[in-house]
Formats: structure tokens, C-alpha cells, sequence
């Protein structure tokens, strides 16, 4: 029902990820892209963005790469959802641009919509990129990662 964008997504990782190796040194875009999963050309894509939004800043040469502009505790998700979407609604008639419903501003229907969309967007304010990193720091502590090998044994160990 209501879902943002894969270049959403790919820009919050993006963003989880500079948050976790937040330090002086810029971080390559393709380290980013692997420690996410995220395709290289893909996620250069969102970073120009972010950094035309002035939420990372880049480094271009040896040594190059890019890190947080802003202090993950500043930077919001509904920062990088604006960059990414544009004011985000969801449903067409809550936009102010778009009037086109017959029964505009006299719907029951348009006020739940209404509701929604300041619920989600009150969780997209008050949610920084620093939280979303300590999430996923707390989450990947408590689910270790399995190597293939562990899988593959047969029986018993000796």
C-alpha cells in the first residue's frame, strides 16, 4: 500500500552506513555500495542527490569519497525523503498541486488519507539518521552473522 522508492531506501542506507563509519576520513561509494548491497552506479545516483541537498559532502580523487554533512542526530528521514520523493502523500488528492477528485476537500475518505499522512510523516520527523544507525548497530549485534561454512558442515564436529 503506502511504499517509497527503491532510491529511498538505497539513500537511508546509504546514510545508516556514513552514520556507522562516521570519522574524518571520506567513505568510498564503493564500500558503501557493499556493505548495503547496493548496486555502485545506483547508489552514485542517490548521492548526488544527497550531496546537491547538502546532506553529504564529497571528495572527488585519491582518497576520495564522501561522509555526512550534518550530524546523523540532525539529519531526519523526512530530510531524505523529501530529496528523494518530494513531499510524499498517500493518496493523489492530498497534494496541492493535484485537484482533480470531483468530491476535493468534501470526503471522508480524503480525511483518513489526511491522517495518515500526518502519522507517517510525524514518524519521518522525529526518526534522524542517528537513530536508524543504532538500530541497525543493536540489530546486527543481536543477529550474528552465519558463515556459509557453518551451513555446509555435515554432522557432528570432532
Amino acid at each position: 500500500m503506502f511504499r517509497v522508492s527503491q532510491k529511498t531506501e538505497y539513500a537511508l542506507r546509504a546514510l545508516v552506513e556514513l552514520a556507522i563509519r562516521r570519522g574524518p576520513e571520506p567513505v568510498p561509494a564503493r564500500t558503501l555500495a557493499e556493505a548495503q548491497g547496493i548496486p555502485l552506479r545506483f547508489l552514485e545516483q542517490q548521492l548526488s542527490a544527497l550531496h546537491k541537498a547538502r546532506l553529504v559532502a564529497s571528495f572527488r580523487g585519491a582518497g576520495g569519497g564522501c561522509r555526512l554533512a550534518r550530524d546523523p542526530e540532525d539529519i531526519r528521514v523526512a530530510d531524505v525523503v523529501d530529496v528523494m520523493e518530494g513531499r510524499l502523500y498517500p493518496m493523489y488528492c492530498l497534494s496541492e498541486e493535484d485537484h482533480t477528485c470531483f468530491q476535493d476537500g468534501r470526503c471522508g475518505l480524503q480525511e483518513l488519507w489526511g491522517d495518515v499522512h500526518i502519522a507517517v510523516r510525524q514518524v519521518f520527523e522525529r526518526t534522524t539518521i542517528a537513530d536508524l544507525a543504532a538500530r541497525h548497530r543493536r540489530l546486527s549485534a543481536e543477529s550474528p552473522v552465519i558463515r556459509p561454512e557453518d551451513l555446509l558442515r555435515s554432522g557432528p564436529s570432532a
